[in-house]
């Protein structure tokens, strides 16, 4: 820690465009500070930003990319304050970074408006799984195209609401698991004419 206290302190306050020779002296000593920290040292090694000395201060920000793993297509920008004389490392604010283009927006109303309109035609269509009591199983998988896991999730969410609103109103009902029902009026599927 004397190190870097030294090397901080033989600079001028502001920027410091290049932390080339910030970074292992900041490394060495992340371990012993205080304060919560959710990162090794290591993380720090040319990933370093905005680094900005306001003695006895140290900001920087940090681009981390857990959410990467998970398939997310941004990651998160961590910033951080190192008080050299406290000897402590606080996690400041968290912001995000888009790292590729998000997919464009999915108009999941108009997807649940034509396959509610399969269903009410009881028309044979390979995103549906027709039972012989009238049953259908609706194939989410083969309707929405693959994308991020959270992504995936809210658009099966609103897919699923807007397709049982439509359903509902031609007197079907949801069953649970992707399946909705007529109760008596349930027929085998008739082949697609179109």
């Amino acid at each position: 820690m004397e190190i870097l206290r030294e090397y901080l302190n033989a600079i001028p306050a502001g920027s410091i465009d290049n932390p080339e020779e910030l970074e292992p002296l900041l490394a060495n000593c992340w371990h012993g500070l205080g304060g919560d920290r959710g990162m090794s040292g290591g993380k720090l090694y040319g990933r370093m930003e905005t680094v900005v000395w306001d003695p006895p201060v140290l900001h920087f920000a940090i681009e981390r990319h857990g959410g990467t793993v998970k398939g997310s297509t941004r990651a998160e920008v961590q910033h951080w304050a190192v008080d050299v004389e406290a000897k402590t490392a606080v996690l400041n604010k968290v912001g995000h970074r888009q790292l590729t283009p998000m997919q464009p927006r999915l108009d999941v109303k108009r997807l649940a408006k034509d396959i509610a309109a399969q269903i009410v035609g009881r028309r044979a269509d390979d995103r549906l799984q027709w039972y012989k009591d009238g049953r259908v199983r609706v194939l989410t998988s083969k309707i929405l195209p693959e994308s991020a896991k959270r992504t995936r999730e809210g658009r099966r969410k609103r897919f699923h609401e807007a397709l049982g609103e439509f359903l509902e109103k031609e007197g079907w009902t949801v069953l649970g698991g992707g399946v909705y029902g007529q109760g008596s009026k349930a027929n085998e599927p008739r082949k697609n004419t179109e």
